[in-house]
């Protein structure tokens, strides 16, 4: 990823666009670990975010392990409740529970779909609460989690290079710039996450 710049700018922009949703006005870098950039969308009302880098494996083992949600507690550590609701072709309806430092726990429902567009491997996800577990007084639901995943092959086709955009509403009174700076940290891990349980499934 070129350093943000006119040309860097236009690339994320790109990045954005190639995940077929909305192209933002503005970006900005906020960190790099583990050879992923994080990016964030700054006048977006809720947490808008983009990572990208590269993961040794190719794109339709990266899918296995994105889509194998009983075991998502493995790949990230903020997940501390993860099962499959529904299961339909090519979509999935899940519950996920966050732990998160210094404040309540997170949960929600979202309805998972993927595919091919020509090599490329996408996955979608958007909130649908519709049939979730009953709310727990101790845990904030959440009404914005979307995104998703384009896996495009690379290295012959063994590697992947991976772009993941999440745009979430927190609720709560949770400071934006303490999302922002988790996020700088926690989208890193979450592909090294990936990478880690690729390794262990190998």
């Amino acid at each position: 990823m070129p350093t943000p710049g006119v040309g860097g700018h236009l690339l994320v922009v790109a990045l954005w666009q190639a995940l077929l949703l909305v192209v933002p006005a503005d970006v900005q870098r906020i960190g790099a670990a583990a050879g992923v950039s994080v990016f964030r969308r700054t006048s977006s009302t809720a947490i808008d975010l983009l990572a990208e880098g590269e993961i040794d494996a190719p794109p339709q083992r990266v899918l296995q392990v994105l889509l194998d949600f009983p075991h998502a507690g493995e790949v990230s550590q903020r997940v501390a409740e993860s099962r499959v609701l529904t299961e339909a072709t090519r979509e999935l309806h899940v519950y996920q529970r966050l732990s998160l430092p210094l404040v309540a726990d997170r949960d929600f429902a979202q309805r998972v779909t993927w595919g091919t567009h020509g090599e490329v491997v996408w996955l979608r996800f958007d909130v649908d609460n519709e049939g979730a577990p009953p709310p727990e007084e101790s845990v904030v639901r959440l009404s914005t989690m979307n995104g998703g995943w384009e896996l495009e092959p690379v290295q012959g086709g063994l590697g992947t290079h991976a772009i993941y955009r999440v745009r979430i509403d927190m609720a709560g009174s949770i400071p934006r710039g303490m999302v922002s700076g988790g996020a700088a940290r926690d989208l890193p891990r979450l592909f090294e996450g990936v990478r880690a349980q690729l390794r262990r499934t190998r």
